[in-house]
């Protein structure tokens, strides 16, 4: 179990975190969690497509690691219409999966 946003920081990726005073942007322990049990492909599932199954799954493209999105198992926000389907493309234009 990884925990984040327990200390009053925020960001929406769940490898990373952000202190909301500063900016700055800290790891979370998912990575290591992951490297140690030599898990290689994430399964991203959850609210909200288009902000952090989006972020979680870039995060995972660019560290290393297969990303499978199961897309009905998410749902967008889409503060602007078609913000979900934007997400998917640019999760797929990364390397992802989504099915």
């Amino acid at each position: 179990m990884v925990r984040k946003g327990t200390g009053g920081e925020d960001g929406y990726s769940g490898f990373s975190v952000r202190d909301p005073e500063s900016g700055d942007v800290a790891r979370t322990e998912l990575e290591g969690v992951l490297h140690d049990h030599r898990v290689s492909r994430a399964v991203v599932v959850g609210l909200a497509q288009d902000v952090c199954v989006k972020e979680t799954v870039l995060d995972a493209q660019r560290l290393g690691f297969s990303s499978v999105v199961i897309a009905d198992a998410t749902r967008p926000v889409d503060l602007t219409q078609g913000d979900g389907q934007r997400a998917l493309l640019q999760m797929t234009t990364a390397g992802a999966v989504v099915i």
